[in-house]
């Protein structure tokens, strides 16, 4: 049964949550935990916090520190070796998207046989994956939500997106104090990846009525938020907003996905090293404008929740282009981005594999080598 709208992740939420974690752990009869996390979490002392709620509810841990923007591979099996070897009953990711999906991947390792690329395979089987306590310091990628991890493969400069129902997180603690210290760039890029996943999965082919209004929501809550957290960091208000509507958006992705704008941002970000945030915020104009003649009454909201005026008489390729520039000055002229430029390299390539990314076929408007290949001029004109 295809199900319009399903969640079984358990969420705790509010400032000061995260103190609640090793109670959640030993109240599910989890006993020793596999702590993931990178170098900024640790310096800014948040590890430290999640260690002390683990001591006092003596739930043992082991801490692994290895985690690498658009997480490596390699990185991932060494982290799941580390873990069995340990004999660690659960793991927690504790950081942005790359900590929590090396979490993932960690994860799902620990009850399921190879290597993680081998599970970029939809044909590879995936046993259920318990145990995987998430907890977001960005408010960005959602993945405590999602049914889905990015792994970047480094022999090929790809990312390449791992579809893991049955690795998805058991519990996810929500707390906005932990995304006060997140500097302005970082708010930046994550904050218009959020956009862009309720962006995509308002107008991808999985859309429902339910999803439809959540989407609605969340793009509405990063409008107004984004450019406030963005201005006042210590905002706890703009931050909460902030980061339950990542949280959100990573429920979408799980529910309506996301479609060529991330085939787009996937293979960009994963040639030229580009934030994820950031190339998703690259490729959704372009996106809009292809999009536009599919499904224009979404579009033409899109548009409106970023400001753009219509007066009902625009063609269809009017509405997508006044979407289009709406967000270019939402990106470009409200958050300061700046623009993504020439690039010296071959876009007929790129265009190859976006016309082949696992998400493109999720897309209202069939992607092509040659529509791809547009878009991704218009991206670096």
């Amino acid at each position: 049964m295809n199900f319009s709208l399903l969640q079984n992740v358990r969420i705790v939420e509010g400032p000061g949550c995260v103190a609640k974690v090793g109670e959640i752990l030993k109240e599910a009869g989890y006993s020793k935990a596999f702590l993931v996390f990178d170098c900024g979490v640790k310096a800014a002392g948040i590890v430290d916090k999640v260690v002390a709620a683990l001591d006092s509810a003596g739930v043992a841990h082991v801490l692994f520190d290895r985690v690498l923007p658009d997480p490596p591979a390699d990185i991932v099996d060494e982290g799941a070796e580390h873990c069995r070897r340990e004999g660690c009953d659960c793991v927690i990711g504790l950081g942005g998207g790359s900590s929590i999906d090396t979490a993932k991947g960690i994860n799902l390792l620990r009850f399921n046989d190879g290597n993680i690329l081998s599970y970029a395979s939809p044909d590879t089987p995936m046993k259920r994956s318990p145990g995987l306590l998430s907890i977001p310091t960005t408010a960005g990628t959602g993945s405590e939500l999602s049914n889905g991890l990015i792994i970047s493969n480094p022999g090929e400069g790809v990312k390449v997106p791992i579809l893991a129902v049955n690795a998805m997180s058991e519990y996810a603690v929500i707390d906005p104090e932990l995304t006060l210290g997140m500097p302005p760039g970082l708010t930046i890029a994550t904050g218009l990846d959020v956009f862009s996943h309720a962006c995509e999965g308002y107008t991808s082919i999985l859309a429902n009525a339910m999803t439809d209004m959540l989407c609605e929501k969340i793009m509405e809550n990063v409008a107004a938020y984004l450019p406030a957290a963005h201005r006042d960091g210590s905002s706890l208000e703009a931050r909460e907003r902030m980061l339950v509507s990542a949280s959100l958006g990573g429920w979408m992705l799980a529910q309506a996905s996301a479609h060529v704008g991330h085939s787009l941002a996937h293979v960009v970000g994963g040639r030229l090293h580009i934030p994820h945030g950031l190339a998703c915020a690259y490729s959704l104009p372009v996106t809009l404008e292809l999009i536009a003649p599919a499904v224009p009454s979404k579009v033409r909201k899109v548009g409106e929740i970023l400001g753009a005026q219509f007066s009902g008489s625009e063609t269809l390729e009017e509405i997508g282009r006044k979407a289009a520039d709406a967000h270019r000055h939402f990106t470009f002229e409200v958050l300061g981005v700046k623009k993504l430029g020439g690039h010296d390299v071959d876009l007929d390539m790129l265009a190859g594999e976006v016309e082949h990314e696992v998400l493109a076929g999720l897309s209202p408007v069939k992607v092509t080598h040659e529509n791809a290949l547009e878009m991704l001029k218009r991206m670096f004109a």
